[in-house]
């Protein structure tokens, strides 16, 4: 069989509805990194988001956290980050604030999260999802000149008016709505599908012979960058009327039953 890669999102992808990977899930993974196919956590989550749930979970492996915006290898050294300048965050923030959308925000800056309300139920939704938290502060107590993303936690029922008013005013920027209430903003050319191909060349794979996994709207150019893109049967019934490929749902080892047809039975 070709070289390939695998690529996965976390959140309603990897981990079911109990925010667990499954043992069979632990096992496929185990088993394709053995055969020396690399297996990639892609996720909208921060660094300091992703690494608790992964050590939990005993995986160890490249991750692209930030939607793209920095990558790690398996020995967690950077090898690729970009993100806004402080500058352009503030005005995010500052327009938000200023137009009161119904929305609260954080930011991240490699390890760094920052929310300006630690009591603010959305962020503490937050919190409790990625098993880590944030500290209060504002933009300018970011020391690096880098934010990798501004993270906008809408209030339910918001998110489709939030997100067409920061794309009305910051055209120049990625804006990508993740879930129900989430929208990323992140600097232009900021995306998962990019970091696929930039791990791919560094690899000297063909994304042509990739496989990724994701359920949601910030996954469809991911799936797109590659050969075989599978959205998850839980995903939005809009986006699965449109899918080529389908896997099983997140609680049914759909990553694992799809890795184990397409890869390890030709291994085997």
């Amino acid at each position: 069989m070709p070289r390939t890669a695998i690529f996965s999102d976390i959140d309603g992808t990897l981990l079911n509805s109990a925010h667990q990977v499954t043992p069979r899930t632990r096992a496929a993974i185990k088993a394709v990194q053995r055969a020396g196919v690399p297996f990639v956590i892609v996720t909208a989550r921060g660094v300091s988001g992703t690494y608790p749930l992964l050590e939990q979970q005993n995986i160890t492996c490249t991750v692209v956290t930030y939607s793209g915006g920095v990558i790690l290898d398996e020995e967690r050294n950077v090898i690729h980050h970009h993100g806004l300048t402080r500058a352009q965050a503030q005005a995010v923030v500052d327009f938000a604030e200023a137009e009161r959308l119904p929305m609260t925000w954080s930011a991240y800056s490699f390890e760094d999260w920052v929310a300006p309300d630690k009591r603010d139920p959305r962020l503490i939704q937050e919190e409790r999802i990625v098993m880590a938290e944030a500290r209060e502060g504002d933009i300018a107590s970011i020391k690096r000149d880098e934010v990798q993303k501004i993270l906008c936690l809408c209030t339910q029922g918001e998110t489709a008016m939030v997100e067409r008013r920061l794309k009305e005013r910051f055209p120049e920027f990625a804006i990508a709505v993740s879930s129900e209430t989430l929208i990323e903003v992140m600097p232009a050319g900021s995306s998962k599908a990019g970091a696929v191909r930039t791990l791919c060349d560094l690899w000297g794979l063909d994304p042509a012979d990739a496989i990724a996994f994701g359920d949601n709207y910030n996954d469809l150019p991911m799936l797109e960058a590659v050969g075989h893109g599978y959205l998850m049967g839980n995903a939005p019934v809009e986006l699965l009327e449109r899918a080529s490929l389908v896997a099983p749902g997140n609680d049914e080892d759909g990553v694992a039953r799809v890795i184990e047809d397409r890869v390890l039975s030709r291994l085997s």
